[in-house]
């Protein structure tokens, strides 16, 4: 096995290689995560390893006729042994000196994504007949805030806001950093309004765009091999309000049809032809500012102006410090109810300690280490030197200047020092592309799927936009 090999066996996707006869002659050991044994179906063809598959319905076959490379394209098929198997796969053709000679494949195994997303349909199904069964006990208002704390203006003038957006039947546009409380807000949208209605929340960077389309439009019986007649989100919501978290992780041709259903009031299911009416209120959200989305063209114009007909901004929590008093109380109350405790509270100078602090994490990082001080400290009362002995706020400095405590308590890992150098790698991508994530990840030789999750992860957007930015300067 030469050295080119030994690299493609130990990446995780899998990568199959044909002939023109459609005889394989390459395969990873990923190929065994979707039920194959990637020696044994070397010399095989792909009609022997899959049984179910037609040539009309070849990847391969259609790669190998037309030169064209398939992108992307989810597949869900039967393997020799019966078992069903949902991947998503790209396929391109292998040339030399202008002649196809055959065909590769990459793919990565959602099966098990693609059995809970299906699971968690009749999940969403289920909560929403029961939501509409249940009556509204809601009587007093501000009873809706109760997990919305906060007395600075700008979450007094948020608070008025959301009394007069409540029961609008108009689009909604969140913008508001990671760990700031979009989602509390969605809820509190949904409890101030006048009747029952259902509200199904789903986080669009947690699926990959493939799935994630018959997620929110529904399927059809044949739409592809193992598919069923299933609702989508945007029936199940129908009459109700549905939450689009992330929604910029959409791709642009999801967004097109999001926009269509939008505009018409009417969804179609991946794979049928009839158009069904649906009723849907959208909240729709974003941690990235509209503005750099816009600006990077990471977003449709058309569609960002069908959402935004309302629109949310929620402060970090650095802008609004004299909260922060309020939501320690909050969250020590909350945790002494669910660990059985009795914290009476937080020292005057421990909480000047916490409001020195940035939050990059908002109001998630703070209640996590609310969390985290409930379950280690035994006295009745949190002092400075317990938020010091946890070894979570080791950050901490009066100063801002964090770095020397950081190299103190902060033991590197394996994992954290590969994930730097991913960055790294995908950092000289971008800028070499000028900021084209296609390019970028054709470079690295990845699933533009893929490159966009990794860039989200590391938070690379603004580093992206920054790199546009240079190449016409």
């Amino acid at each position: 096995m030469n050295w080119e090999q030994n690299v493609i066996n130990s990446i995780n996707e899998g990568v199959m290689v044909v002939d023109t006869d459609l005889t394989i002659t390459f395969a990873n050991r990923a190929v065994d995560s979707i039920g194959l044994n990637h020696e044994k179906i070397i010399g095989k063809s792909v009609f022997d390893v899959f049984p179910n598959l037609i040539e009309s319905k070849s990847t391969f076959q259609e790669v190998i006729n037309t030169g064209k490379e398939i992108s992307s394209n989810q597949v869900t098929f039967l393997t020799y042994r019966g078992e069903r198997k949902t991947t998503l796969t790209s396929t391109y053709p292998i040339m030399k000196d202008g002649v196809i000679i055959g065909a590769y494949e990459v793919f990565q195994d959602f099966s098990a994504l693609q059995n809970l997303k299906e699971q968690l349909i009749d999940l969403q199904k289920t909560r929403t007949d029961y939501q509409n069964k249940v009556d509204n006990k809601i009587n007093n208002f501000e009873e809706n805030f109760h997990d919305f704390i906060g007395e600075e203006e700008s979450i007094l003038k948020l608070k008025n806001q959301i009394k007069l957006l409540a029961n609008s039947p108009s689009p909604i546009f969140i913008y508001g950093e990671t760990g700031t409380g979009k989602e509390v807000i969605v809820q509190n949208i949904h409890h101030a309004s006048s009747k029952n209605i259902p509200l199904i929340t789903q986080n669009c960077a947690a699926i990959p765009d493939n799935l994630l389309e018959s997620y929110l439009f529904g399927t059809v019986k044949g739409a592809y091999t193992g598919a069923l007649d299933k609702e989508g989100l945007f029936e199940i919501a129908n009459g109700g309000i549905l939450f689009l978290d992330e929604i910029n992780s959409l791709s642009k041709s999801l967004q097109a049809k999001l926009l269509r259903v939008i505009q018409d009031q009417k969804v179609r299911r991946v794979g049928g032809t009839k158009e069904i009416p649906v009723n849907v209120r959208i909240i729709a959200a974003t941690n990235v500012h509209p503005r750099e989305l816009l600006a990077n063209k990471e977003f449709r114009d058309d569609l960002y102006y069908r959402l935004c007909v309302l629109n949310i901004e929620l402060p970090p929590l650095r802008n609004r410090k004299s909260d922060i008093p309020l939501l320690i109380n909050h969250f020590i109350a909350h945790f002494n109810e669910k660990f059985g405790k009795r914290i009476q509270g937080m020292s005057n100078e421990a909480i000047e300690y916490l409001m020195n602090y940035s939050w990059p994490g908002n109001i998630r990082e703070l209640k996590n280490m609310i969390e985290r001080l409930l379950n280690i400290v035994q006295t009745d009362n949190i002092e400075r030197k317990d938020i010091q002995l946890t070894d979570y706020l080791q950050l901490l400095s009066t100063n801002g200047d964090n770095n020397n405590v950081r190299e103190t308590f902060h033991k590197v890992s394996f994992k954290e020092e590969i994930e730097k150098k991913e960055r790294q790698l995908i950092m000289e991508a971008l800028q070499q592309s000028a900021g084209n994530i296609s390019q970028a990840a054709r470079n690295l030789d990845i699933p533009q799927q893929t490159l966009s999750n990794k860039v989200k992860r590391y938070q690379l957007e603004s580093y992206i936009y920054k790199t546009k930015l240079l190449k016409y300067e």
